[in-house]
């Protein structure tokens, strides 16, 4: 993997021009919001996969990255808006520039262009995860398990994972949906065996005895069991051209058809609730065109291939990843419309049922029709049996069923008036034919038997083979996801614990039992954490908000860790803790700095005091930051480096600006003193709303320092430390010689004075000023430019052992001999 070393921008989204060196390590970028800080996050990840990431996706529309990548000046010249990154390949050492412009996004020029250089140039194109915003990252708190999943899956990069199991989830509805077509053909075939019989029950023993009595009196020798390949009308000869009639038989099959046209509830509740639920559809125009799209997009999304070409538009997209992105965020959308998709195919099933029994029934005697009825009935039954298999053909679709609306409030199973006519006329014809022998009747009854009989068996083998179809779709899935969830299960298992540690560590002052459950199940992951042992919840349910984008920064940092290992070098940060207190963002820096200290984290923030933190905190330095002050159309962010606020201050007093000066003095101050109040443990006195002026700060700073200066003098001497004892008397001194001059200036900071009364002093007067706040923070910093921190005391309260900065160099023992 990488880490950043400079980066150049140029005419690229808000940024006319800017050069950055990170040099490898961590860097801050901060300012007011719309200043330009996330220009620069936009151009680490567009240099480094040739994409930007806030261009693409939900939102987005008629948004570019060719149209609205570049400068605005520059919109009609992509090629003027490029950025270079050089970087250091962490595994070898080696150094290379990427350069990489707009109008030719998915090109770069690497120099020096080696293959390894190429192979970590490429690798890390496959991990736009390293940029991060929290837009992105409360995705994975906040969100549904569904989706959870997919937003977790993808940055660990199984999504096939996912899809496999999409595609097995296809194949089990597909053979669902075949099983139920096979076993209502059987049904019906059954039915209109048993017709034929008259009987209840499909008994094999009733069965066999019907047909060896009509066989006996043929003078054919009986069946002695009943198997699915036999043959009833053995040893009949039979002419090819006579038609075999049975009174009995056609009249059951008429009965059957009437029966069904004169009990219309079962059908006509389930085309009531399918009407119903189209009604609360309405003209939704766009549930309507989720529902008729979805598919059409789930197909192209399998379908995108490398060179980012829609499959479906044959669109040119920037990067296969971004049109990916797009459609997976449309199929997302439609998830409403998925569950109405649901409702109203299940639906449509009930109806199809109904309407096969109806097929089946007029197809029988449709049959008695065509050979002993007049062309008038044959053409009745033959329309009524191809409305019911239209009107089913339509229902086998969402979108044909869409197409249909219309006629099906139209109430497209009404009976037609002559249909009734001519099965009466046909019954009449029927029973009015001459009886034919008992011989005949038999030979024709076997004969039909037959026939049916085989209709049977196929429909049963069908249904069979359909039954062992789904059988084992549904196993291949059920095994799948239960292998496949036992391998997220043992995966998550190790991310939830350092999950659970990173936010013990964030907020250990009230959570340090925290604990979270991942739970995988069949593409979906619940997420539950603990609140207060007070159980395991959702966590939107109680937490605030703070508390969530910690756990959300947590959960990214688990995740990645995992997915990358020690290729994990960098990270960029887009304003990831803003919702986090300030007492919980310390310990974040702390967590950085201690569990990833291999990894370059690059960070941005609108939030003055946050950057501060992280400095007091060492994770960056002075030099390692930059402040971003305004913004303007023409020329850009107006940015600063390696600025603090004594600087500020005396570029003010050499403009003549005191009050600018005096404000940044005391909003300096107001910064400054609070956090080494905390490191000496000074004692100031408790205020419920928190407002505390710098009087009562910079008192307890002094009573604190000298009472530890104090204590180390006496130490010093217990243990017979001369260096120590020497040392101690000349901070004592200069303590005292600050003290004295801050004392003689404190006034001009005083809570109580107004800033328009600084126009009453120049700048000659002033300048004591600052330089006697200036050497009184002296006193509590370490000389050492390297480390440059507050002097701090160590120990647990009541037992301090030593009084110390950072590096050592400023150390001092406490204990007594």
């Amino acid at each position: 993997m990488i880490q950043i070393l400079e980066l150049h921008i140029e005419e690229f989204r808000g940024i006319r021009k800017l050069d950055l060196n990170l040099d490898g390590n961590h860097f801050a970028i901060h300012g007011p919001n719309g200043s330009g800080k996330s220009g620069v996050v936009d151009a680490i990840g567009f240099a480094l996969t040739g994409t930007i990431a806030r261009l693409t996706g939900a939102g987005t529309g008629a948004v570019s990255m060719q149209r609205h990548g570049p400068h605005v000046h520059k919109r009609d010249d992509p090629a003027a808006a490029k950025v270079t990154l050089k970087f250091k390949d962490t595994t070898t050492g080696k150094t290379g520039t990427i350069t990489r412009a707009i109008k030719n996004a998915g090109n770069y020029i690497l120099e020096p262009n080696t293959p390894q250089l190429r192979s970590v140039i490429e690798s890390v194109a496959q991990h736009p995860e390293l940029t991060l915003s929290r837009r992105e990252i409360i995705k994975f708190i906040l969100t549904e398990p569904g989706k959870r999943a997919d937003e977790v899956q993808a940055l660990l990069q199984l999504d096939a994972l996912d899809s496999q199991r999409k595609a097995l989830r296809s194949a089990v509805t597909r053979v669902a949906k075949e099983k139920s077509t096979a076993n209502n053909a059987l049904e019906n075939a059954q039915s209109s065996f048993m017709r034929h019989f008259d009987i209840p029950e499909f008994v094999p023993a009733e069965i066999l005895s019907q047909v060896n009595e009509r066989r006996a009196l043929l003078g054919l020798s009986p069946f002695t069991e009943l198997s699915s390949g036999m043959n009833f009308k053995e040893g009949i000869d039979q002419n090819p051209q006579e038609v075999p009639f049975n009174k009995a038989s056609a009249s059951s099959d008429i009965d059957a058809l009437r029966s069904w046209l004169s009990n219309p509830g079962p059908r006509d509740e389930s085309l009531c609730k399918l009407q119903r639920i189209l009604n609360e559809l309405g003209d939704n125009v766009t549930v309507l065109d989720s529902l008729q799209h979805r598919s059409f997009v789930e197909s192209g999304l399998e379908l995108v291939a490398e060179d980012g070409r829609c499959p479906l538009c044959d669109t040119a997209w920037d990067t296969p990843e971004s049109l990916r992105e797009h459609l997976a965020e449309k199929i997302h959308l439609s998830d409403v419309a998925k569950q109405l998709e649901r409702n109203i195919t299940d639906a449509a099933a009930q109806l199809i049922q109904h309407l096969r029994t109806g097929q089946a029934v007029t197809k029988s005697v449709r049959n008695l029709a065509t050979t002993w009825g007049t062309p008038q009935m044959q053409t009745v039954f033959e329309a009524w049996h191809d409305d019911l298999k239209e009107l089913e053909n339509k229902l086998t679709t969402v979108s044909s069923i869409l197409a249909t609306r219309d006629q099906l409030n139209d109430n497209p199973l009404a009976v037609p008036a002559n249909l009734m006519t001519e099965l009466n006329q046909l019954a009449e014809s029927l029973a009015a034919r001459p009886d034919t022998s008992a011989k005949r009747a038999a030979r024709d009854w076997l004969i039909i038997a037959a026939e049916r009989w085989t209709q049977h068996r196929q429909a049963n083998a069908s249904c069979d083979k359909a039954v062992k179809a789904h059988k084992l779709a549904q196993t291949l899935y059920d095994t799948y996801c239960t292998i496949a969830d036992e391998a997220l299960t043992n995966l998550y298992n190790e991310v939830e614990k350092r999950f659970s540690h990173f936010y013990q560590r964030i907020n250990a002052d009230d959570e340090s039992a925290f604990k979270a459950e991942l739970e995988p199940s069949a593409g979906k992951l619940d997420l539950n954490v603990d609140f207060y042992g007070l159980g395991m919840f959702p966590p939107g349910a109680y937490h605030s908000e703070g508390h969530q984008d910690g756990m959300g920064v947590c959960l990214y940092l688990a995740l990645v860790e995992k997915l990358m290992g020690k290729d994990f070098r960098f990270a960029v940060l887009d304003d990831v803790v803003m919702s986090v207190d300030s007492n919980h963002r310390k310990e974040f820096c702390k967590l950085l700095k201690t569990e990833f200290p291999g990894v370059q984290f690059i960070i941005t923030t609108h939030d003055p005091v946050w950057a501060k933190q992280m400095q007091s905190s060492h994770l960056i330095t002075k030099q390692s930051q930059i402040r971003f002050h305004g913004w303007n159309v023409d020329t850009g962010p107006s940015c600063e480096r390696g600025i603090d606020f004594w600087d500020k201050i005396a570029s003010d007093l050499a403009n003549d600006d005191v009050e600018a000066a005096a404000h940044k003095l005391r909003r300096g101050l107001e910064a400054e003193l609070p956090e080494l109040a905390e490191e000496l443990r000074a004692r100031v006195a408790y205020k419920g709303d928190a407002r505390y002026d710098l009087g009562e700060f910079q008192s307890a700073i002094k009573g604190r320092h000298g009472d530890w200066l104090k204590k180390a003098a006496a130490a010093a001497d217990s243990w017979g430390n001369s260096d120590a004892q020497q040392k101690i008397k000349e901070l004592r001194k200069a303590h005292s010689n600050a003290m004295l001059m801050q004392e003689k200036e404190s006034w001009a900071v005083n809570a109580l004075v107004h800033y328009n009364e600084w126009a009453t002093m120049s700048k000659s007067d002033f300048r004591p000023v600052v330089e006697a706040w200036k050497q009184f923070l002296c006193l509590f910093r370490c000389g050492n430019e390297e480390c440059g921190s507050w002097i701090g005391v160590s120990g647990t309260p009541g037992h301090e052992d030593s009084l110390r900065c950072r590096c050592g160099a400023y150390n001092f023992n406490l204990l007594a001999k």
